[in-house]
């Protein structure tokens, strides 16, 4: 079986996607006819053509690789792909229309309020507060802020780098990270409690060793425990996720659970947290790419009747 892996790309999460890609390259090579390519490249789609893939695994994070984009062109070319569709992905990867999906179905999510440039700002919730791009994933441009001075400064940031923002009310507590894996029939992962030496996961706390530790199994009551995992399991069916994922959720000091963000295409280098989970659970990092070029396959199958 020939699988590309799609790695790289241009957005602001390249430099992690880079190190997904050579991971998941290294984990699948012994077994099966593997090529990176990185869709940033001029002659990207000559080379991907001229391989002619059995499978694509996607290993872009964030922009056009966690978007639709990379899965509608895939879809296109009538090329099986690993991870979840191009509806699934689109709603993932805007955190604002997520949110609001969330809220229709009535799981918990923190509140928020959208920010449109060069209008009034109408403050639902009291400092500190949490302004956040909508479309970008690894805690890029997030900013936790405790005056209106910070708040503008993080807003104006943020725009910077994407056409969406919004505020996000500030919830203290701890955080943890659930991962799913399946499509109909899906198993959820031991759930991760994250701490960090600074207190904030961002990005160099997500990416450099030692800067956060990965608490399993959580130190929390067992009941807990299975109300995250049921909202987990809710989220990832409601936003029609497939083959894999992982919830970030926030739990405040009276022990209610709130989901952050869903990604559909979480980091799978040597510090990601789904591969820490699965290893929990004996499932090796090849195995658990192995899992989810299976499931794309199933997936695949299923859609065009076979």
């Amino acid at each position: 079986m020939k699988i590309a892996i799609l790695y790289g790309g241009e957005s602001p999460e390249r430099e992690v996607s880079l190190k997904s890609g050579k991971c998941v390259y290294y984990a699948l090579r012994k077994k099966y006819d593997v090529k990176l390519f990185d869709p940033s490249k001029k002659n990207f789609i000559n080379k991907f053509l001229k391989f002619n893939p059995d499978i694509v695994f996607i290993a872009l994070h964030g922009g056009i690789g966690e978007n639709g984009a990379i899965q509608g062109f895939c879809e296109t070319l009538k090329i099986p792909y690993t991870g979840s569709g191009v509806l699934s992905s689109a709603l993932c990867l805007n955190k604002i229309i997520c949110k609001e999906i969330l809220s229709y179905h009535k799981i918990p999510t923190p509140p928020f309020v959208v920010i449109e440039k060069n209008k009034p700002i109408k403050m639902k919730f009291k400092f500190p507060v949490v302004v956040k791009p909508a479309n970008l994933g690894s805690t890029i441009g997030v900013k936790i802020v405790y005056n209106k001075e910070q708040m503008f400064s993080a807003i104006k940031e943020a725009f910077s780098i994407d056409e969406e923002v919004f505020i996000e009310k500030y919830i203290d507590g701890k955080e943890v990270t659930v991962g799913i894996i399946g499509n109909e029939e899906i198993e959820v992962l031991p759930i991760i409690e994250i701490r960090t030496r600074k207190g904030f996961y961002d990005y160099k706390a997500k990416y450099t060793p030692g800067e956060s530790f990965h608490i399993i199994p959580p130190e929390l009551p067992k009941n807990l425990i299975k109300k995250v995992e049921n909202i987990a399991i809710k989220t990832y069916k409601v936003l029609k996720c497939s083959g894999f994922a992982r919830m970030e959720i926030i739990i405040d000091k009276k022990n209610r659970p709130f989901v952050l963000d869903v990604n559909t295409i979480p980091g799978l280098t040597k510090v990601s947290l789904l591969p820490d989970a699965a290893k929990f659970k004996g499932i090796s990092f090849s195995q658990l790419c192995e899992i989810i070029l299976n499931l794309g396959l199933e997936k695949w199958k299923k859609k065009i009747g076979k």
